[in-house]
């Protein structure tokens, strides 16, 4: 019969001291965690020009010129960055909906009353598939999802952006365009067929409206999301005629 054991009270006190400080140790490693990739992710976000492919262009008389188009024209006086590192598909399809004459808000007011799918969108972004749906139940219109496209279907897709109502947003990587790897969504607002490059008005703060070469762009959508294990691609989005 083995002899009874008790914990003497200052034992039992240096327990609950252990116990207290693991408590402690805990939420702020978590913390310390979130603020490391929160400063990584601010990193990844922010432009980094000299890694640009030579083929980006930020400034000169074309892009000069296909911002004073029709399809450009729609986003510049409501045209709102992303306000979060992970919010760029719900900005993007804000500033559609706005350049439609229905400006929501905010990239949050997008979500409606669905304060899960906003949170989850803040904190682990969205996938393309998700942007498709988030946009079909706005009611804005018809949602077209591109994947892969040929060379000769997306030329015809850029081309057509002068269609009245209609809008696109790419889903990419980075990494082609500006030497950084990481998922984005933007809009598309114009189409030079003569040097085939696109206009696209990037959604995060510094990057600004870029001139891309059409194939470096369909190089950066043709590329797969961990996330869904799908290839990126492109939202086309045809607004229905407003009621009379």
């Amino acid at each position: 019969m083995k002899p009874e054991t008790s914990t003497s009270p200052a034992a039992q006190s240096a327990g609950r001291f252990i116990r207290r400080r693991w408590w402690m140790v805990i939420p702020l490693g978590a913390l310390i965690l979130l603020a490391a990739l929160h400063g990584y992710g601010q990193y990844l976000a922010a432009p980094h020009p000299e890694r640009f492919d030579p083929g980006v262009v930020t400034q000169g008389p074309v892009l000069e010129a296909l911002q004073q188009r029709p399809p450009a024209v729609a986003y510049r006086s409501d045209f709102q960055f992303q306000r979060h590192g992970a919010t760029c598909g719900p900005a993007s399809l804000r500033n559609v909906l706005a350049s439609l004459g229905r400006p929501p808000a905010g990239e949050r007011a997008v979500f409606g009353g669905d304060t899960s799918g906003w949170w989850r969108a803040r904190l682990l972004g969205m996938t393309l598939d998700e942007l498709a749906a988030l946009a079909e139940a706005t009611g804005i219109g018809r949602v077209r999802v591109w994947r892969d496209p040929d060379p000769v279907a997306w030329r015809a897709l850029l081309a057509s952006l002068d269609t009245p109502g209609r809008r696109l947003i790419v889903n990419f990587d980075r990494a082609p365009l500006h030497g950084v790897a990481i998922g984005h969504f933007s809009p598309v607002a114009g189409y030079d067929p003569v040097g085939d490059r696109v206009l696209l008005l990037d959604v995060t703060p510094g990057f600004g409206a870029q001139l891309i070469p059409s194939e470096r762009l369909r190089a950066a959508i043709n590329t797969r999301d961990p996330v869904s294990g799908r290839r990126r691609g492109a939202l086309q989005i045809d607004a229905a005629a407003p009621p009379p």
